[in-house]
């Protein structure tokens, strides 16, 4: 992938269903970073959306650009809910959705 920049990425979807991406946050900066998308997806263009999920995305710098590396995808909304609480009982994360 031919990126100068790790903010121009573009997030493409590995079937052939439907993407919609609602949110990025660029969680680490250098020459290996990792970027937080929120995402909803369906399975094809007439299906409702499902979602949301969080993927996290590790990408490495190479001569070419960006190269995905690693990748974390939730695969039912109700993950959020449990990060988020974890990351209450451990003291990071104070508040709710």
């Amino acid at each position: 992938m031919n990126v100068p920049d790790i903010d121009d990425l573009v997030l493409d979807h590995e079937d052939e269903g439907a993407l919609e991406e609602l949110g990025r946050r660029v969680l680490s900066r250098g020459p290996w970073s990792t970027v937080a998308f929120l995402v909803r997806t369906r399975r094809d263009w007439e299906a409702p959306w499902e979602g949301p999920f969080l993927w996290l995305h590790r990408y490495q710098k190479v001569a070419q650009g960006w190269k995905l590396v690693s990748r974390f995808h939730t695969t039912d909304p109700g993950q959020l809910d449990t990060l988020l609480q974890a990351l209450g009982d451990w003291g990071l994360f104070e508040g709710g959705r």
